[in-house]
């Protein structure tokens, strides 16, 4: 346990405590690589993927595609809040009931 101070916690520089070194550097992670190519032109007009590809969606929203309506109204007006009902009782949950009547036999 060479490794760890008096606490259990690893020592400050120790490469074994953590494998994993957070959120990858910026231009690095899957969100950040999709946004720039997203920003890369596109089209002959000018105009970026992101834009063609948005203009694809509402295409198919005109067309009549759930998804697409979905997909628009979720991001113009927000995601409607989910409410979800919980019944708080204090009466003791019965598990299991065994047949006392059984064993006398």
């Amino acid at each position: 346990m060479e490794d760890r101070d008096s606490k259990g916690r690893f020592k400050k520089g120790n490469s074994l405590g953590g494998q994993s070194t957070g959120r990858p550097k910026k231009n690095y992670s899957i969100p950040d690589i999709l946004k720039r190519i997203g920003e890369e032109e596109g089209t002959v007009s000018g105009k970026s993927k992101l834009d063609v590809i948005m203009y694809k969606v509402y295409q198919f929203a005109l067309e009549g595609k759930p998804w697409a309506v979905q997909f628009i109204a979720d991001r113009t007006e927000g995601k409607a809040k989910e409410f979800k009902e919980v019944i708080n009782k204090t009466e003791p949950i019965q598990v299991m009931v065994i047949d006392d009547s059984m064993d006398s036999k």
